[in-house]
């Protein structure tokens, strides 16, 4: 899944490098006050919370919102599959029918 990311820019994000097991097992293994945003799902999720927090003005939420973003628990994308796709070999695929 590619969206434009919401922080302003006109850059598409490719959602899917961050779904990776890796990446969910981080998610969901961080127990921190401010819980990391780490797999797709979740970034995606907050990168439009931020996005809203900031045409709003919402100071308190763009903050929280940062540190979700950024914080210890934050992986970086997975790099391209050997056949140049950007999906991460360990990504969950759908099964065939």
């Amino acid at each position: 899944m590619t969206t434009i990311a919401s922080a302003g820019s006109d850059e598409p994000v490719d959602w899917s490098r961050f779904d990776s097991d890796t990446h969910r097992t981080a998610q969901n293994s961080c127990r921190h006050f401010i819980r990391c945003a780490v797999d797709g799902t979740t970034r995606s999720a907050v990168s439009q919370m931020l996005g809203y927090a900031r045409t709003v003005g919402d100071g308190n939420a763009i903050t929280v919102t940062l540190a979700q973003l950024t914080g210890p628990c934050t992986l970086a994308p997975a790099q391209p599959d050997a056949d140049g796709s950007h999906r991460p070999a360990d990504a969950k695929r759908p099964t065939p029918l």
